[in-house]
């Protein structure tokens, strides 16, 4: 008896309709980017039971003859390809003749369609990938696909999905994100109960995103927009002083199909490290335009994992859209380094680390350190929701309590610096801002410094990247390393303490593994190290100095470790206090 069978057909069918539909989300998804393929510029969805017991979509694209209607239920059966070479330039979103086959494998769906100056339609109506019946059908132009009773054939399937209200969630998860995509098209989604999103036409992305997200979310939007050549980025991302508690905000497309792939995502991470508090997220929608043949989406049946053939272009190019968009709110770029810009002019050269105090006026428990009197004007408040409305060398300061915390007079109440925090930012800023590889002070006497002898390896193999961050190690036998060089504003820290807390965090049991994540960390060690402690004093002349840098940095609400940088107790608050 023969082992090796041919599948039967319904049981082939079966199969591949499980690769592309896994869920009533990825029915939708597939029916609705067949409806955007077709230049509809209203869709409109209905479900019940999360999916499971009906989905509707209505279009007004430019729907199908009457002779497609039947053909477009066969496996790989499309419009949008034509022959091979086609593979290499797709620009639609769906394009394998698999989407509409899939779903009546495993469900009982009724198409109707009608192109533009028809006088009629045509339905036809299949039942686990067969077609029982067709025949014309009066219709609007366009086309209307219901799904009834999906997964009604595969009960292995229906055991993991799971409840209607989290179907339902994924459903409108996967909508808003299309919806972000085109916010051209009008979509709406909703039950027999209630409507779950409307997202009328918008001329502009914000507009899209106060609909389908919040208006306050809209609110803290930044414009991205940057192009290299055929490569473009546009989109917009959120301002540093809002973040979110989840990355679920973070929609990225590519040619107009939303995408999942976690470099871009990383790329974001990168750009906002040390801008928002730890376990804190932006929010960002982010469009890349590529030529057709620099990505291949034909890696996954649900095409929304994709390569790219020259993914050395298209990190940098995004790297720089999120620089740029980021650096106009705050007066200056935030440091970001590219590469890859060949038609850019040279970069100047890279300004000197800034320092805080003013040498004539020592400061008890702080040497001194150079200061510029020199300063470049610092940007006017900003006034998005939520963000400071003051500049910090406009505030009045009063004194300082337990030699920790600055106290100061604003226009709107009272305003408490962390001295620590605040400069903590500073220094953090000034680090990152020199860039990877920038010169570090040599030490006249280089000092010893011992690590556990299990991280010792992890030390030697991460050399390039600490001096990269400007500290400059040297193996002295064993366990054993030379500080040979530090970042200025470390001069006159506890090196020794400096480099073993390096260490121990960033050793790999703590997950810090590429350059970037061990550069990153670095810095914010070191300008903890750095700064002012709390309990040390402060002279006048000291604070007046920090409180000007504070104004010159791109984010001055927390420290790099997310501990919040100061806080105001409004003359409301007061008044309410004293019951006035």
């Amino acid at each position: 008896m023969n082992r090796i069978r041919i599948l039967d057909p319904q049981v082939a069918a079966k199969i591949a309709a499980g690769e592309v539909i896994i869920r009533p989300a990825a029915a939708v998804k597939e029916l609705v980017e067949n409806a955007l393929d077709a230049g509809a510029r209203t869709i409109t969805v209905v479900v019940e039971e999360g999916g499971r017991r009906l989905i509707r979509v209505v279009d007004d694209g430019a729907g199908m003859a009457p002779e497609e209607v039947p053909l477009s239920l066969r496996r790989h059966a499309t419009s949008k390809l034509a022959a091979e070479a086609d593979l290499l330039s797709i620009t639609s979103l769906g394009f394998r003749g698999e989407a509409l086959a899939s779903i009546a494998a495993v469900s009982r769906l009724s198409l109707i369609s009608c192109p533009p100056g028809a006088t009629g339609g045509f339905k036809v109506v299949a039942q686990a990938g067969e077609i029982v019946s067709a025949s014309p059908w009066a219709a609007a132009p366009g086309t209307q696909v219901e799904v009834a009773e999906l997964f009604f054939n595969t009960p292995a399937r229906q055991k993991f999905l799971k409840s209607p209200e989290a179907e339902q969630a994924q459903i409108l998860g996967s909508l808003r994100h299309l919806a972000l995509g085109y916010p051209q098209v009008h979509f709406s989604l909703s039950t027999p109960r209630r409507t779950l999103l409307t997202a009328p036409a918008a001329a502009v992305l914000v507009e899209r995103v106060a609909a389908v997200w919040t208006p306050e979310l809209a609110a803290h939007m930044l414009p991205l927009s940057f192009s290299q050549g055929a490569w473009q980025v546009t989109g917009l991302t959120t301002t540093p002083d809002f973040s979110l508690a989840s990355a679920r905000f973070q929609v990225f497309l590519v040619n107009g199909r939303v995408v999942v792939d976690r470099i871009l995502g990383a790329v974001l991470r990168q750009v906002y490290a040390g801008l928002l508090p730890r376990g804190r997220h932006p929010a960002a929608v982010v469009n890349l335009s590529l030529p057709p043949e620099a990505v291949d989406v034909n890696v996954h049946p649900a095409k929304t994992e994709i390569r790219f053939h020259e993914s050395g272009k298209v990190y940098p190019l995004l790297l720089t859209a999120l620089g740029q968009g980021l650096g106009p709110l705050h007066g200056a770029s935030p440091g970001y380094r590219v590469t890859w810009q060949p038609e850019a002019p040279p970069r100047a050269a890279e300004p000197p680390l800034p320092d805080l105090f003013p040498p004539q006026v020592p400061s008890p428990g702080l040497p001194p350190m150079a200061w510029s009197t020199e300063r470049p004007r610092a940007p006017g408040p900003v006034s998005l929701p939520g963000h400071r409305t003051f500049r910090f060398q406009d505030l009045t300061v009063l004194g300082t309590l337990a030699q920790t915390y600055i106290l100061t007079q604003g226009p709107d109440g009272l305003i408490l610096i962390d001295q620590h925090a605040a400069h903590e930012r500073v220094l953090y800023e000034a680090l990152k801002a020199r860039g990877p590889g920038a010169a570090a002070q040599t030490l006249l006497f280089p000092r010893v410094v011992e690590v556990n002898p299990g991280q010792a390896d992890w030390v030697k193999a991460n050399l390039e990247q600490l001096a990269q961050a400007g500290l400059t190690l040297e193996p002295f036998g064993g366990a054993s390393f030379l500080i040979i060089a530090v970042p200025a504003a470390l001069a006159h820290a506890d090196l020794e303490a400096v480099v073993a807390e390096a260490v121990e965090t960033l050793a790999p049991s703590k997950s810090f593994t590429r350059p970037q994540e061990v550069r990153e960390a670095a810095l914010q060690i070191m300008a903890c190290r750095g700064a002012v402690k709390a309990g040390e004093v402060l002279a006048p002349e000291a604070i007046a100095a920090l409180l000007a840098q504070l104004d010159e940095i791109a984010v001055s609400s927390h420290c790099p470790h997310g501990r919040p940088l100061w806080r105001l107790m409004s003359y409301d608050d007061i008044r309410q206090s004293f019951r006035r």
